[in-house]
């Protein structure tokens, strides 16, 4: 257990669905629950303070290398960073989504994803396809679930107005080629089904669909949780969910059969990884071919037999309560936060209750100020340095990136302790705050004493070459 709770930003480049879903939901969750501090900041509107006052900070899809200094910032202040990414930005086709492709794509944006990758702490992903391909970015990767909030729901459902069934494809995308996926067998169901059904499309508003008999669109809802509102609201009997068995739908997640689940919708699936993982067929969801035939039998599968449709409603509600409900998503997070954070020594160190913390000023005499070394015992041997960790200030007490913190390199045979940063190249004349930070390496050594170096034990480095401090300024 954390002795404090952790000041977390999330920064994010926007609030799409899967940003709101997968972090800051949750997040939001642990803080309603008195666990965490959250400051969430859209990166637009971020800057250096944000990572400065953070113990973590989480990214979530941020490919934009104008905002890189906000992850060369953290990286700098050894803050911890957790990277959420449900999306393969490698592989966005050109064909169906050539604009979307074109800005992902980017090779500028590719390589500051492949730093966010390789530079965090931790990175979570949502598919195991995604988790092998960021594994060689990085190899601690987290495959997780994402979260469905079940108080989103209503508690009663609007009822229709007449006794035909509702079949609903729902999208996020307002550019949307998978309903071709089901089209042909969508209109052989109305053409076979048509006085039993009627098809609503919600999101996308496709020409070939627009002003068809037994067709309706519905306007994109921008905000998710708005858009879950309403769709719970509407009573919808089965739901469709098309996907392409192409690298980049193979790392996609399973937010259909979650948000069809959960609001008692049959679920239609294509018979891809992402959905065959989840869903068992007959039992949660039918998974079908991507054929004209597929399509249209599992459409008429759950229209003719009100058991198996039914049965299925209940089945996938309960296993989407049990796997993916907001808690346990938030649970998954906290224990995240908190391995990361007690096995960080920057935050235990700091914000350790039984600390010793003292500073000392001083003046750099060259440029290049690189590192110092101390002794490992008070004269006499009669104190240990103990479990030091070293800040460098500005004389106000500003953040320096490039030696922000640190810890030492022990050398038990020449009895130094050394710290080491990159270069500061202007310092020559600058005064400088050390402040050395040190707290009990386990519970039976708090009370013990722990020495603090004085000036006249620091040695400067300048570019690798030592000079000892004269006295404090």
């Amino acid at each position: 257990m954390l002795n404090r709770k952790p000041k977390v930003v999330a920064i994010v480049p926007s609030f799409i669905a899967s940003c709101q879903i997968n972090v800051i939901k949750p997040l939001q969750g642990l803080v309603n629950r008195g666990l965490i501090q959250l400051e969430v900041k859209q990166e637009t509107r971020a800057n250096v303070n944000c990572v400065h006052q953070a113990d973590l900070v989480v990214f979530c899809r941020n490919t934009e290398p104008s905002y890189a200094y906000l992850l060369n910032e953290a990286v700098s202040t050894n803050k911890p960073i957790i990277y959420d990414l449900d999306d393969n930005f490698w592989d966005v086709p050109f064909e169906t989504d050539p604009e979307l492709a074109r800005y992902h794509r980017l090779p500028l944006r590719i390589q500051q994803l492949e730093k966010y990758l390789t530079k965090a702490t931790l990175v979570r992903v949502y598919s195991p396809v995604m988790g092998d391909i960021i594994s060689k970015f990085n190899r601690n990767v987290k495959f997780l679930k994402a979260g469905f909030d079940f108080d989103l729901l209503p508690t009663q459902k609007s009822k229709s107005k007449n006794e035909k069934l509702r079949v609903v494809y729902a999208t996020s995308r307002t550019v949307d080629n998978q309903y071709k996926l089901f089209s042909g067998g969508l209109f052989k169901a109305l053409e076979q089904l048509g006085d039993s059904i009627e098809f609503t499309i919600w999101g996308c508003q496709p020409g070939d669909l627009i002003g068809q008999k037994g067709i309706q669109t519905l306007p994109l809802v921008g905000d998710y949780e708005d858009f879950l509102r309403q769709f719970a609201r509407q009573s919808f009997d089965i739901g469709l969910a098309p996907m392409e068995d192409t690298a980049f739908y193979r790392s996609k997640t399973n937010t259909k059969f979650r948000d069809y689940g959960a609001c008692k919708v049959a679920g239609i699936y294509s018979n891809v990884q992402v959905y065959a993982d989840c869903v068992e067929n007959n039992r949660t969801g039918l998974l079908v071919e991507n054929t004209t035939e597929g399509w249209y039998e599992g459409i008429s599968a759950l229209v003719r037999d009100q058991n198996l449709r039914e049965s299925i409603q209940k089945n996938a509600y309960e296993q989407v309560y049990t796997y993916y409900r907001q808690q346990i998503v938030e649970d998954q997070w906290l224990e995240q936060i908190e391995q990361i954070l007690l096995a960080d020594p920057c935050y235990s160190l700091t914000h350790s209750p039984s600390r010793q913390v003292t500073e000392l000023l001083i003046r750099a005499d060259r440029d290049n100020f690189s590192g110092v070394t101390l002794p490992l015992f008070s004269p006499g041997k009669e104190l240990s340095l103990g479990n030091l960790f070293l800040e460098i200030l500005t004389a106000d007490n500003g953040v320096i990136r490039e030696a922000s913190s640190t810890q030492p390199i022990r050398n038990e045979e020449k009895g130094i302790a050394e710290f080491n940063f990159s270069p500061i190249r202007n310092s020559q004349q600058k005064e400088f705050i050390l402040r050395f930070i040190s707290a009990p390496s386990n519970s039976t050594d708090a009370s013990a004493s722990q020495w603090h170096p004085v000036s006249g034990f620091v040695h400067m480095q300048y570019g690798g070459v030592s000079a000892k401090v004269g006295a404090l300024i």
